[in-house]
C-alpha cells in the first residue's frame, strides 16, 4: 500500500500536506511543553530538507563571484591584474610611438618610488649611470617635459619634476606665436596647477592656447621639447614685464614611464664647461 502510495505523486503530496496542516493547527494552539511524535518526525523531516534545499538568498551569493570565497576574490585579482598590463602596454606603445617620431636618443625607464609627501617633487627610476644616464639630463614622457635628472646613481637616478615649486632652476623658453617670444619657467602654482613663466617684454601679445618649448639657448635641455600651452597673462613681478601662467602638456599624476633625453650636443657643452671650470682653477692656484 505504502509503495503505491509513494508511487502516485499526487496521493503523496496531499499526505503531506493534509500531515502538515494538522501540526501546524495543533504548533499554533498556545503553548505546551511536549509535542507529539508527529510533530516531532515533521520537523525534523522539514530540518532535514532544508538543509538539502539551498536558499534564494544562498543562491544568489553562490552565483556572484564574491559568494565563492577564494574563487571570487581570485578572479577580482586577476581582473585588476589584466586592467593595470593593459595600461602598462597603452603607455609603453605612446612611449614607442614618441621615439619613432622624434630624432633624439631616449633611455626608457620605469618610475620605482615616489613619495606621498613630495609628490610634486621627486621621483625615482630604475636607470642610472650603467645605462648612460647622467646629471641634469632632461626627462620627457610622450606628452612633454616633466624635469631633469638631479641625482644618479649605478642603478637609479632622482628626477626633480617641473612641478617642483621649491629649487626649480629657470628653463630657458620660447612661445611659438609667429616670432620667438623668449622668457624663463621659474616656479609652479600649486592653486592654478600651472607653470610661471617670466620676464617676457610688457609689449608681446600672446593669446591663450599657443605652445611653450624649451629653447635651444637652454645649457641642459635640448630645444623644441613641448613644454605646454599659454593659459593666461598677468602683470610680472615689477610691473615691466609680462607672466604667462603656462599649461603643462604632460599628466604629472601618470608617470609611470619616462623618458631620459640623451642629447649628444649638450653633453659636449657639459664637457666644454668641465674642462674651463677646471681650468680656471688650475690657473687661480698658480
Amino acid at each position: 500500500m505504502f509503495l503505491r502510495l509513494f508511487a502516485n505523486r499526487r496521493l503523496f503530496v496531499l499526505l503531506l500536506a493534509v500531515i502538515l496542516l494538522t501540526v501546524s493547527v495543533g504548533m499554533t494552539r498556545g503553548e505546551r511543553e511536549k509535542v507529539t511524535w508527529v510533530e516531532a518526525g515533521v520537523k525534523n523531516t522539514v530540518a532535514w530538507l532544508s538543509s538539502w534545499i539551498p536558499s534564494p538568498s544562498r543562491l544568489l551569493a553562490e552565483g556572484s563571484p564574491e559568494g565563492k570565497g577564494e574563487e571570487g576574490e581570485e578572479i577580482l585579482q586577476l581582473k585588476a591584474e589584466l586592467s593595470r598590463l593593459k595600461q602598462e602596454n597603452r603607455q609603453l606603445k605612446e612611449a614607442a610611438d614618441y621615439i619613432d617620431k622624434n630624432k633624439e636618443s631616449y633611455i626608457t625607464a620605469q618610475t620605482v618610488a615616489r613619495s606621498p609627501d613630495r609628490w610634486n617633487d621627486r621621483l625615482v627610476i630604475d636607470k642610472g649611470k650603467k645605462d648612460g644616464i647622467q646629471r641634469n639630463m632632461p626627462v620627457v614622457t610622450h606628452e612633454g617635459l616633466i624635469g631633469r635628472v638631479s641625482a644618479v646613481t649605478d642603478q637609479m637616478a632622482d628626477i626633480q619634476l617641473l612641478t617642483d615649486s621649491g629649487s626649480t632652476p629657470g628653463i630657458a623658453a620660447h612661445v611659438l606665436a609667429g616670432e620667438e617670444i623668449f622668457g624663463l619657467i621659474e616656479g609652479y602654482d600649486e592653486k592654478s596647477k600651472r607653470l610661471l613663466m617670466k620676464k617676457i617684454p610688457s609689449g608681446v601679445q600672446l593669446k591663450k592656447g599657443q605652445l611653450v618649448v624649451t629653447s635651444g639657448m637652454s645649457e641642459i635641455f635640448p630645444g623644441n621639447l613641448l613644454i605646454g600651452t599659454v593659459d593666461k597673462v598677468t602683470t610680472g613681478d615689477f610691473g615691466v614685464d609680462q607672466m604667462v601662467y603656462v599649461k603643462p602638456a604632460a599628466r604629472f599624476e601618470r608617470l609611470q614611464y619616462v623618458m631620459v633625453v640623451r642629447d649628444p650636443a649638450k653633453i659636449q657643452l657639459k664637457k666644454h664647461r668641465q674642462k674651463l671650470d677646471s681650468k680656471d682653477e688650475r690657473n687661480g692656484g698658480n
